[in-house]
């Protein structure tokens, strides 16, 4: 359902988010990339704060704004993400993340590496099973299958197009470690366009890597039925694909099967 989102109370220029889907439990919107999920030390306004102050404003509450964060998106990263408008919801969602009972699948471009490279020659690629041991490193995530410090790390990933100057993948993450298909992917040798951090020599731009939240289907947390929220993706991961190409990416994403 989408909210009414400017109704006149709020201030023009004000943030106003894109609404994916609301009720009384749930807030599930487009976070776009270049925001903060959560507030940290920087200071710099969140997605979380904007959220509650724009439902303060546009539902005219008296007293403080309750919003649940059940999950997280890194800042560069854009797309589907879910709020709980209770705390009952809050918990409820919370358990099926914890249970591996919601599924969040991603789209990712990346640079042409040698694992691409491989995949080019026979076409689209089934899901494959991608696990390793991660630990953090300062502010960055890495493959460290030695250290009794690393924690296991498990995604499925299906290369949909590769074509010389990148790779269209489909991401269903299983684990959720911070930066954790960022350096996964990273390690396969295909990392993330416009992920610097990660050692991608693809520019994009200041605040946007190539990875995008597509769609997480979970159980609504008071009606017990399947809901499912697609965010189609941000026209920069057109970059590097021809009119054919996307066509293809296109039917893929029609028959995602994650």
């Amino acid at each position: 359902m989408d909210a009414d989102c400017n109704n006149g109370s709020l201030p023009a220029g004000d943030f106003i988010p894109e609404i994916l889907y609301e009720d009384n439990h749930l807030l599930i919107v487009n976070k776009k990339a270049g925001m903060l999920t959560q507030g940290d030390a920087s200071g710099e306004l969140s997605l979380l704060d904007h959220l509650k102050r724009y439902l303060k404003i546009r539902d005219r509450k008296p007293g403080n704004v309750y919003l649940g964060m059940v999950q997280r998106l890194d800042k560069p990263v854009s797309g589907v993400i879910v709020f709980a408008k209770t705390s009952k919801s809050a918990a409820r969602i919370s358990a099926q993340i914890r249970e591996r009972r919601l599924t969040k699948c991603y789209l990712a471009v990346t640079g042409s590496g040698a694992v691409g490279m491989r995949l080019n020659d026979r076409g689209a690629d089934d899901w494959r099973s991608i696990t390793h041991q991660l630990r953090r490193a300062g502010n960055i995530t890495v493959v460290d299958d030695t250290s009794e410090e690393a924690l296991k790390a498990s995604l499925k990933l299906k290369t949909v197009l590769v074509n010389g100057q990148a790779g269209f993948h489909l991401v269903r993450l299983i684990t959720g470690r911070k930066h954790q298909i960022r350096a996964q992917l990273a390690a396969l040798g295909m990392p993330i366009c416009g992920d610097r951090k990660y050692d991608s020599p693809v520019p994009i731009s200041d605040d946007r890597i190539l990875l995008h939240s597509y769609l997480v289907r979970l159980t609504h947390p008071t009606r017990k039925t399947d809901l499912e929220i697609v965010c189609a993706p941000p026209d920069e991961f057109n970059l590097f694909f021809s009119t054919d190409e996307r066509a293809t990416i296109a039917a893929a994403l029609g028959d995602l099967g994650c």
